[in-house]
């Protein structure tokens, strides 16, 4: 059986239909953009606030926020596994792009100790910046895009300022890169849903 040449346009079209497809489920699981840049605000904040008042042992605002995300995430990721049914490129080049992420993660977290609290809030708010920035141009979602370059930013703001100001620019990192596209991109999954 003699395969049929796919025409340009016709690829264009299957390109777009494919970001298409994974921008609505990135959408819908807009849920981990959301559920991780407000527990990560959440611990920031607690955290400079409990600096604030001098509060000992104000790390440990991180682990109960770690065991919380991870629990949802991998509930949330059990339930939604059963209802996938396809796995595009894209799905594939965003799993390893978050994939990615989390190993960077991983080591930046695990090397705290050795570079310190300060250089590892910059290496953070720089890998949120990557996963972000590089889903975004996968997707041609300008607003993820964009809250990457505002992450990028806020890891050189937070170079110039002292620890518990650098929570506050890890919030409003994850503001900018994670929550509003995060929404924005659920809204517009919405409206074309009738949700």
């Amino acid at each position: 059986m003699e395969e049929k040449e796919i025409q340009p346009n016709e690829s264009m079209q299957l390109i777009q239909e494919m970001i298409h497809v994974a921008k609505n489920k990135l959408a819908d699981d807009g849920f981990f953009l959301i559920l991780w840049g407000w527990l990560v605000i959440g611990a920031s904040m607690a955290q400079y606030i409990m600096l604030q008042m001098g509060i000992e042992n104000n790390w440990i605002v991180w682990p109960a926020m770690t065991v919380i995300g991870v629990t949802t995430s991998i509930i949330y990721a059990a339930k939604k596994s059963k209802e996938r049914k396809v796995k595009t490129h894209i799905d594939k080049a965003l799993d390893y792009v978050w994939g990615a992420f989390g190993i960077g993660l991983f080591l930046t977290l695990f090397m705290m100790g050795v570079h310190g609290i300060k250089a590892s809030y910059f290496f953070l708010m720089l890998l949120y910046g990557i996963g972000t920035f590089i889903s975004g141009g996968i997707l041609n979602y300008k607003p993820l895009v964009y809250g990457g370059i505002c992450s990028f930013a806020m890891a050189i703001v937070a170079h110039f300022v002292g620890k518990p100001e650098q929570l506050l620019c890890v919030s409003v990192a994850l503001l900018l890169s994670y929550i509003i596209p995060g929404h924005m991109l659920r809204n517009e999954y919405k409206k074309q849903h009738n949700v």
